[in-house]
């Protein structure tokens, strides 16, 4: 006969029961003599998470970006965070910081640009009274005179002197190897000269322009430094053609005269 007063006998499992019990999910509590430990419920618990205010966050940008208008918004930020309903206080906070002090920056440059354009105002007012002074472009002369002064000979004498002490007449030593003519009617020529004489001479020589008719429009006057004997030297000849008042007409040149003086 059983005692009653003993515990009943505990139930043993039999092999192979642990592989297939249900195991549970979630973790228990420690227990105590009172019962299971209370434990605070974490930011995972359901706990809610507070919203960053889009207010602060646009206020923020916006004083670096429009510091008067980043200011104005990151203060209104600042009372949509206030008393902890959404987070970014310390964004609307920096963008009233921020934006004070670009706004403060603004104002002297602003400041800064109008006292420089007081201080060169009259300058630039004396520089365009200058300008206006001006004489206007009609007034300025159109272009170089076409025509040479009147008073200069169109002429030269047609005929020099052959009896100087020691000159010769030697139009056969000058050759002209071309014959222009330019504004206002003057005239060059280029020459080639050959002494022929004995001893070293100097050149003096004449020449005539002339149209391409032949007729005499002009004349020249050229001359050499001294020229060895037997030796070539270049000379030019300038003078003036006025067959159509220009010059134009000029179609050649002549030998009218040429001296060699020795020495």
């Amino acid at each position: 006969m059983s005692d009653p007063s003993a515990p009943p006998p505990q139930y043993t499992p039999p092999p192979g029961y642990e592989e297939y019990a249900p195991r549970s999910q979630t973790p228990q509590a420690p227990q105590t003599p009172y019962g299971p430990a209370h434990q605070p419920p974490g930011p995972y618990a359901g706990q809610p998470q507070r919203p960053t205010s889009v207010t602060a966050v646009v206020g923020f940008v916006l004083a670096f970006l429009v510091s008067p208008v980043g200011a104005v918004v990151s203060a209104f930020g600042i009372g949509d965070t206030r008393g902890g309903r959404k987070g970014g206080r310390g964004l609307a906070v920096a963008g009233v910081v921020g934006g004070v002090l670009g706004t403060l920056a603004w104002v002297a440059v602003v400041l800064a640009a109008v006292a420089f354009y007081r201080s060169v105002s009259p300058q630039v007012s004396d520089t365009l009274r200058q300008i206006e002074q001006l004489p206007a472009p009609s007034d300025l002369p159109s272009g170089f005179p076409t025509d040479l002064p009147s008073g200069l000979p169109s002429s030269l004498p047609s005929d020099l002197p052959t009896d100087l002490p020691g000159s010769t007449g030697a139009a056969a030593d000058v050759q002209v190897t071309s014959c222009t003519s330019g504004l206002g009617g003057l005239a060059t020529a280029d020459l080639v000269v050959t002494n022929s004489g004995d001893s070293p001479s100097t050149y003096l020589v004449t020449l005539s322009a002339l149209d391409a008719s032949g007729q005499e429009v002009g004349q020249l006057v050229g001359g050499t430094e001294t020229v060895a004997p037997g030796a070539t030297a270049q000379a030019q000849a300038v003078g003036f053609a006025s067959s159509d008042g220009d010059g134009s007409g000029l179609a050649s040149c002549r030998v009218d005269s040429a001296l060699r003086t020795e020495g």
